[in-house]
């Protein structure tokens, strides 16, 4: 997740899998050409096949492509998770004030089934809220990513929220 802005009253972060949208749109782009290529050259079988490898593609862009909002409003105590894919939109929203702390969790490459291809472990942000009827762990995005966003999310969040909001300097 990037920070969108990080001001004493809000911290908003974004998740937008900017390069797994494009590299899926590309791969769609490129059957479609290949299938109406192999259907005017005369190759039906081909051309049908490619086209139904894109209308694949397009189904895997729909249920994995998505942009992930998170929103900490001080003034007006209000956590808002926002998502967006091609299904529409949904938000969820907390009291701030049950904001216990976030926290990294992590999927290490074996737990990912036996379709991994192996790497390293893998990593999304989560919210420790302490109260409230949503008490409990909530992950901030459904998808895990490699790299250290997360952990840049997470650190970003925690000293957030132990800024002491008259003095913008973080509490001991």
């Amino acid at each position: 997740m990037k920070i969108v802005r990080n001001t004493p009253e809000q911290l908003i972060l974004r998740n937008v899998p900017w390069a797994m949208a494009i590299a899926i749109s590309a791969a769609i782009l490129g059957l479609i050409a290949w299938g109406f290529f192999s259907l005017t050259d005369g190759d039906y079988t081909q051309g049908v096949v490619m086209l139904l490898c894109a209308a694949f593609m397009g189904l895997f862009f729909a249920l994995f492509v998505r942009r992930d909002d998170l929103i900490l409003d001080r003034s007006r105590n209000l956590i808002e998770l926002r998502h967006a894919s091609v299904f529409g939109r949904h938000k969820v929203r907390h009291m701030l004030e049950h904001l216990e702390k976030a926290l990294v969790q992590t999927q290490s490459a074996n737990n990912r089934g036996s379709h991994s291809t192996g790497g390293g472990p893998t990593h999304r942000v989560a919210l420790v809220l302490n109260g409230g009827m949503d008490a409990g762990t909530h992950p901030a995005t459904e998808i895990y990513t490699s790299g250290k966003g997360a952990h840049r999310a997470v650190d970003a969040i925690n000293v957030w929220l132990s800024m002491n909001v008259d003095s913008g300097i973080p509490e001991a």
